[in-house]
């Protein structure tokens, strides 16, 4: 048929021909609904089979059977495995039972499956990530959240801004030396074992008491399977005794009734006389329920076991809950759990999930009012976040507040933070480091002190890897790091007094202040012109630097290098001055100028040197000491009372008295004058009191020279005897003005 013919014949179609077709059309779709019959209504079966599953599982799981709703949830996968809901439940059930592997697979397929559906699963995936140590692709799933999520000022997104800021801070933390030793201690189990407690009873044995979910020997204890936790049996209390703050018996005792219930008990505190315990209890007889109160015991000690605990009226709290589609509600206990009492029994922190919060689970405070106890109050914005927060603790007088937070910057899961008390807020919280705080979950601390107060060892929580079971107790020891060797230095600048210019070619002398005051010279050196002095020391030494130069009274500075720590606690060092800057200051010398002793004051009609005089000519000693080629002139004077003639020989009495002082001090007598002015040149004149007579009563002293040569051959004279000192007269003096 050529091209012409195929045109003429569509175009002129033949009426039995599309009988034909229509007929055979029909056929083929009546034998297709034929066919098709038993797979629609497998398709249906499978639906409804699935729904059926589904419904069981969504039950399962929110009632926190999370063992069995996993069961379910894969039977509904293998009917439908991209089923968006149930992958992202398996995500969940893997991150809440802590096997973040596993969580890890599961939030990728669900963002795989539907990248746009579920924002929140970006934000999921960065926290597993994070607890897995992986940071960079940590940010990268907090970023990725960001950028989908469009409120950019609720809690989720400011959630994520914290964590890459928690990303920044791990990272940045890992090249700290650990501050702590960490290990694990010698009574975990591979079940759940959490929440060390201390507990002294002014007994022999001291105890550690901490929540275990592992299966009791005695059957009587009740604590059976907990498939919600996947785990053997309920938890309860045991305790082990501590021999010192890093070995503990052998012995794990369970503490049995009434403590224990066959549910799930733990979370102990106790009083600092150790005779109140406070607790908690969950599940009130209710296999399925999973609220829980704060309890009260107190210990007997005449019939050695505790009371029956009783609920703590106050504390516990109700709260509404929605019971079905149509919105009903009804009343239920509320989740109060992990008390921490004060050491005085009059604070009590505890988490709840009530009313008011700021997030999951907050922390409370509660105070002792006479019997009873306060109304609880939320700790605060700087404690509790939108998201949760776990296991507080209080230090001995209740001013530092432990805790244990998911939602402030850290390196994952929960950290362990410290607050102060201020104006009666907890706050400003501080992150406790590495390695107590992992990218994993760590929580429920407890502190073990010495003899001296002192922190010697933390018990805390980790379900970290490397241990025996799913979470456990780990012991962290303060390291003391050696510290390397140093060199220890002094260095400064000699300057001017007046000016604080550099004075230029000085001279600086280093000395060692021996243990009996005494001095041996170590080192001396000259400056140049920039008047720069710089010696090394050692350790544990006391050390004086002289600096002098020509045309200026010598000066000094004195410290130590005794107490320098030689090591670092907790890896972090205990700073001090290695390198010390101390600039000395010199006066300059001007010769002549009459430079009054304060305090050589002599008593009526006497030339002895009294106990006030002789500490100021203690400082003139030293001074012509530390600048051996000046060369000086004592002057003396008298009141106006007596003769001229009697008061000139007074006063040179006086003056020698003063100079053989000097002489019995070591001052070789050729750097020393004397002069005796008599009444010539008074301070006062007329003297109206007994006061301006006594200061005319005085002895002042000049520079004559500065280029004196010390004999070497000079041995100072220990006995009184007189010496032959010349009187060479300078003008005399009224406050720095010639005499007439």
């Amino acid at each position: 048929m050529h091209y012409s013919e195929q045109v003429s014949y569509k175009q002129q179609p033949n009426t039995n021909m599309m009988t034909r077709l229509l007929h055979g059309v029909l056929t083929t779709l009546m034998l297709m609904a034929i066919l098709a019959a038993p797979m629609y209504l497998q398709a249906q079966g499978d639906t409804k089979a699935l729904n059926k599953v589904l419904k069981k599982a969504d039950a399962a799981y929110g009632v926190r059977t999370y063992l069995e709703a996993s069961n379910y949830y894969q039977q509904v996968l293998a009917l439908d495995p991209n089923h968006y809901h149930s992958i992202y439940r398996m995500a969940l059930i893997s991150n809440h039972i802590q096997d973040y592997r596993e969580a890890q697979r599961w939030f990728r397929k669900a963002i795989e499956t539907d990248p746009e559906r579920n924002d929140t699963a970006y934000l999921e995936l960065g926290l597993v990530y994070k607890k897995l140590n992986n940071y960079m692709k940590a940010k990268e799933s907090f970023l990725m959240f960001q950028r989908k999520h469009t409120a950019q000022d609720d809690e989720y997104y400011l959630r994520a801004e914290n964590e890459i800021k928690g990303c920044d801070f791990a990272e940045s933390e890992s090249s700290k030396k650990p501050p702590y030793r960490v290990d694990t201690v010698s009574f975990n189990s591979t079940a759940i074992d959490a929440l060390p407690a201390y507990l002294d009873q002014r007994q022999e044995d001291k105890f550690v008491v901490f929540t275990s979910h592992r299966k009791a020997k005695d059957a009587k204890s009740g604590n059976g399977g907990y498939e919600g936790l996947n785990e053997e049996a309920f938890s309860d209390l045991y305790m082990v005794v501590m021999e010192d703050d890093s070995t503990f018996g052998a012995e794990i005792i369970n503490m049995g009734s009434p403590i224990n219930t066959p549910m799930n008990d733990g979370g102990a505190s106790y009083t600092g006389d150790g005779l109140t315990m406070y607790y908690t209890i969950c599940n009130q007889g209710k296999k399925k329920g999973y609220e829980c109160s704060v309890y009260e015991t107190r210990y007997d000690y005449a019939a050695k076991k505790w009371s029956k605990p009783v609920a703590l009226q106050g504390v516990n709290g109700v709260k509404n809950v929605v019971v079905n589609s149509k919105g009903k509600t009804k009343t239920v206990p509320c989740f109060d759990t992990q008390p921490y009492i004060s050491g005085d029994g009059m604070t009590l922190v505890f988490v709840s999930d009530r009313d008011g919060g700021r997030g999951d689970k907050d922390i409370w405070i509660s105070h002792r009012t006479g019997e009873g106890w306060s109304a609880p109050e939320n700790a605060g914005e700087f404690i509790n976040t939108p998201f949760g927060e776990r296991s507080p603790m209080l230090n001995e007088d209740a001013t530092v507040l432990y805790f244990a937070s998911e939602g402030g910057i850290g390196f994952g899961g929960y950290d362990l933070y410290r607050a102060e008390l201020i104006d009666g807020i907890y706050q400003n919280p501080v992150n406790l480091g590495s390695p107590i705080n992992s990218s994993y979950d760590d929580y429920g601390m407890m502190r073990i002190r010495n003899g001296e107060g002192v922190d010697s060892t933390l018990l805390f929580t980790s379900n970290r890897p490397g241990g025996a079971g799913r979470d456990d107790i780990y012991r962290a020891n303060y390291i003391v790091y050696p510290y390397p060797p140093v060199t220890v230095a002094v260095q400064g600048t000699i300057r001017d007094k007046r000016t604080k210019q550099p004075v230029p070619f000085a001279t600086a002398v280093l000395f060692e202040v021996q243990e009996d005051g005494s001095l041996v010279e170590l080192n001396k050196m000259s400056t140049d012109q920039k008047a720069r002095y710089s010696f090394e020391l050692e350790i544990e030494k006391d050390y004086k630097v002289v600096g002098n130069a020509e045309g200026y009274y010598a000066n000094e500075s004195k410290f130590t290098t005794k107490g320098l720590p030689t090591g670092e606690r907790g890896g972090d060092p205990i700073h001090h001055e290695l390198e010390r800057n101390i600039d000395i200051q010199l006066e300059e010398i001007e010769i002549t100028k009459p430079i009054v002793l304060q305090n050589i004051y002599y008593d009526y009609d006497k030339y002895y040197i009294r106990p006030d005089a002789a500490t100021e000519l203690d400082k003139l000693v030293d001074l012509l000491k530390k600048n051996p080629n000046i060369t000086i002139q004592l002057g003396s004077h008298t009141d106006t009372n007596g003769s001229e003639n009697y008061n000139k020989t007074l006063s040179e009495k006086r003056a020698m008295a003063a100079v053989k002082y000097l002489y019995d001090k070591g001052i070789d007598p050729g750097r020393l004058g004397w002069y005796g002015f008599g009444e010539s040149a008074p301070i006062f004149a007329p003297e109206k009191s007994d006061e301006e007579e006594q200061v005319n009563r005085r002895t002042e002293f000049r520079i004559t020279s500065i280029d004196y040569v010390p004999k070497a051959t000079f041995v100072p004279n220990p006995a009184p005897a007189p010496m032959p000192v010349p009187q060479v007269p300078m003008p005399a003096n009224r406050n720095g003005m010639s005499a007439k």
